[in-house]
């Protein structure tokens, strides 16, 4: 359907006017017809006046208390373009004139606040003149997808020879103003060994519901994807459910993790804080389809230490006053320092798990920039609850500095029989 586009600026005319007239209107899909029933019982006051609004043209038989009708409403306005959609507009330029125009030259062009797009037309033909005789005319549907918010200006430009061989012109603008469609906002949790967790909210700020195709994470080249907004495994439903509809305001959550392709990341590697792009795909009310691409998402780079641990194995849950092991992994973050290391366990602290095994007699020996060595270590347990393994130190006998490791790991401690993660 067809809206008319108003000019916004026209060259002046000539003292006579000009043999060819333009037309610019803005294609669109019809809406839904709505009406407003109002019902009463057959004793009430208004007996059966409001009834005689069920005759309303486009009511739907048997269903005349639905405000939804079977009839299209042809649009009134020129409405809202948003981000993302395709802006498609119909041109049409005809000869009123009862004479012939020759040499036909149509140009049009979207200028934005940053910069300048040509249009192309498939009726123009650089090796070919386009005539017109009186009374014919010719159209054109040109279409661009709109990348950039503010204001747009659609400048469209016909030129011709007259019968006398005078050369003419005129241009025509129009503008319009392109709209944010969705409110993406993101927030990054980032764990000790370096996976990001991403929670994307898509906030639907157009005042027509739509219906959210897709909306997927392009990880950089730096993480591995794992999508965990399925409750089951690749067949099962979303966990926003079957259909993804957003109403005006609404808002729906997505979750994403990123492992790092490589498990040792320097602390002059900047790309490991770009961690990909959101695409965001959407339908309209009648299948216009629109899509939005976020910037690079990047979070905060995260202080890293000469040394890293990392938990290899640990149990879920442990009875109290039960020892049990957890296998580590040390690795040696620098780029160019051989570290000579050895283990030391702070028990000075009261602390519901205590280190078993005697401190500093334990060598890692040399570590090279890079590489990692394992070690296990005993732990018991003296009170039940949630704990976390704090008191790990590791001494660099090289330079006399001292890491200590206040979060490895979390282990829940139960004293009933049996663990309470049992099947």
């Amino acid at each position: 359907m067809r809206s008319s586009l108003v000019p916004s600026k026209m060259e002046p005319l000539r003292d006579r006017e000009h043999l060819l007239t333009l037309k610019v209107m803005r294609l669109t899909k019809p809406a839904l017809q709505f009406h407003t029933p109002i019902t009463c019982e057959d004793h009430d006051l208004p007996e059966d006046i409001f009834r005689q609004s069920f005759n309303a043209l486009g009511v739907v038989d048997g269903l005349e208390a639905f405000s939804l009708g079977e009839m299209l409403t042809l649009p009134q306005s020129f409405g809202n373009i948003f981000l993302g959609e395709t802006f498609t507009s119909y041109i049409n330029v005809q000869n009123d004139s009862t004479v012939a125009a020759k040499d036909i030259q149509i140009k049009l062009h979207i200028q934005t606040e940053a910069q300048r797009h040509p249009l192309p037309l498939n009726c123009m033909d650089e090796n070919a003149s386009l005539l017109l005789q009186p009374s014919e005319n010719v159209n054109e549907i040109v279409s661009y997808d709109v990348k950039e918010l503010g204001i747009h200006v659609l400048g469209c430009s016909v030129g011709y020879t007259s019968p006398s061989g005078e050369k003419l012109h005129f241009k025509k603008f129009f503008k319009f103003q392109v709209l944010k469609p969705l409110e993406v906002k993101t927030k990054f949790f980032v764990t000790e060994d370096d996976e990001v967790y991403i929670e994307a909210q898509v906030e639907n700020i157009t005042p027509n519901p739509m219906y959210l195709d897709s909306v997927k994470l392009d990880p950089s080249p730096s993480y591995y994807l794992d999508d965990i907004n399925k409750l089951l495994p690749e067949s099962g439903p979303s966990s926003n459910g079957k259909i993804s509809y957003l109403r005006p305001m609404d808002v729906r959550q997505y979750l994403y993790r990123l492992t790092p392709v490589s498990p040792i990341i320097e602390k002059s590697d900047k790309s490991a804080c770009d961690v990909g792009k959101l695409d965001i795909q959407w339908l309209t009310s009648f299948g216009e389809k629109g899509r939005l691409q976020t910037s690079q998402l990047q979070r905060m780079p995260r202080d890293l230490n000469d040394l890293r641990i990392n938990c290899i194995e640990i149990a879920d849950a442990v009875p109290v006053e039960k020892l049990f092991t957890v296998k580590l992994s040390v690795i040696n973050l620098t780029s160019d320092r051989i570290m000579n290391l050895r283990l030391m366990l702070d028990n000075t602290k009261v602390q519901p798990l205590l280190w078993v095994g005697r401190s500093g007699q334990v060598a890692l020996g040399e570590l090279k920039p890079g590489q990692s060595i394992e070690v296990s270590v005993n732990i018991l347990p003296v009170y039940p609850g949630l704990h976390v393994i704090s008191g790990l130190q590791l001494l660099d006998t090289f330079k006399s500095k001292m890491y200590t490791f206040d979060k490895v790991g979390q282990i829940f401690v139960y004293t009933t029989e049996e663990t309470p993660f049992s099947e």
